[in-house]
């Protein structure tokens, strides 16, 4: 118990390259592989699991060697040392190899390639940095493909070595200088393509550091599509190549303009076919409102009162003269039913002293005054004798 108890209590054992020929090779039913690592002295026995063993893409087989990286852990009911194995490597990588691999191994745990903290890129940029050689293939690259997709752009050079002794240092100086420029708005870190030992102050620790706090967003462009660097993975954004990293920085102001016509047209068309619809709308009520309208209306009521008097105008016309010819007619036989065309004939009336027609004989006394209606006048009489017809009772 106090053997494991040290094993788990110091840091020297959590952090081990292991060289070795692998024997003894199993996987389990839940995907764990079991295998030893010997060489001509001693031999390990080691654990891969499941978890792990999905995202290496070597696989322990007998008889190859390979160089494991993990921790040391006292296994108790066994009473043995194993190695928990995290990556596997083919033998033969080299010192430089295993630095580089646990120097990323850090960073990763420290959070420096998350990718919660990569900033987006800005949209429209108006001022560009660049950190990379002046007498580069790299730079003349990103100067002409800048320069075709926006020339309004504004490049601001910090001049930096990116291969040899120094070359880290150099470009950190550069990042920091940058870095004072309030108005910037974007930067890439480039270089052309080289070998790989070319490539190693782009692995630098306080390189890496640098980029990581660099206050505004920055683009690496390093060598080929193939090669990735520290640099490249601490980058906000890793573009294979320097013109690819410019052309990611700077949007094509060409097709940009293109896009803003394009939308320009879609929005007169269909502003233009919104004006043809309101018009025709406009049309159609202006129309309804001038049939509903007051003067339209009180128009259409003078028209039928034209046609209506004229019709009675007509209706009168036609009536007239009948009326007349009835009128005249019966006026006709008025006169000819009158008492006064009676008198006309030599006849006379009888009236009373109360005034009242005496049309019968029996209704005069012997001595009444009468008065007698005459065709041209009146004249008084008094009854000197009755004489009444035979079979006037019996009428």
């Amino acid at each position: 118990m106090q053997l494991a108890s040290h094993v788990q209590a110091t840091d020297a054992f959590k952090d081990l390259w292991v060289e070795g020929e692998v024997a003894q090779a199993t996987s389990g039913s839940s995907g764990h592989v079991y295998f030893t690592l010997r060489d001509n002295v001693a031999q390990l026995q080691c654990v891969l699991f499941a978890s792990r063993a999905a995202q290496i893409p070597l696989t322990p087989r007998d008889g190859t060697k390979l160089i494991a990286h993990g921790y040391v852990e006292f296994y108790v009911r066994g009473g043995r040392c194993q190695l928990m194995v995290d990556d596997l490597l083919p033998a033969g990588a080299g010192d430089a190899y295993l630095r580089l691999e646990a120097l990323k191994r850090r960073l990763v745990a420290e959070g420096l390639f998350a990718a919660e903290r990569k900033r987006a890129l800005p949209k429209a940029p108006r001022r560009v940095g660049v950190v990379t050689s002046p007498v580069g293939a790299a730079w003349r690259d990103l100067q002409a493909v800048i320069a075709r997709r926006d020339p309004r752009i504004e490049i601001v050079l910090a001049p930096a070595l990116v291969q040899g002794t120094g070359a880290a240092e150099s470009m950190i100086a550069a990042l920091d200088g940058l870095a004072q420029l309030a108005t910037l708005d974007v930067v890439i870190l480039a270089r052309g393509g080289g070998a790989a030992e070319d490539l190693g102050p782009f692995n630098d620790e306080a390189l890496v550091r640098a980029i990581a706090r660099f206050p505004r967003p920055l683009v690496s462009g390093v060598g080929h599509e193939t090669d990735v660097t520290l640099a490249d993975l601490v980058a906000d954004l890793r573009a294979p190549t320097p013109s690819v990293a410019a052309e990611l920085v700077v949007p094509d102001a060409g097709a940009e303009q293109e896009r803003a016509r394009r939308a320009w047209r879609r929005v007169d068309g269909r502003v233009r076919e919104a004006l043809r619809g309101r018009r025709t709308r406009l049309v159609q009520a202006r129309r309804l409102f001038e049939r509903r309208a007051p003067a339209v209306r009180l128009a259409g009521l003078r028209q039928r009162l034209d046609e209506d008097r004229r019709a009675l105008d007509r209706a009168i016309a036609r009536a007239v003269p009948a009326r007349r010819t009835r009128a005249v007619a019966a006026r006709r036989r008025l006169v000819a039913l009158s008492p006064l065309a009676v008198l006309g004939r030599g006849y006379a009336i009888v009236e009373g002293a109360d005034g009242h027609v005496r049309a019968d004989a029996a209704r005069l006394e012997i001595g009444e005054r009468v008065r007698l209606r005459l065709r041209d006048g009146r004249a008084g009489a008094r009854v000197e004798e009755v004489e009444r017809d035979r079979g006037a009772d019996r009428g």
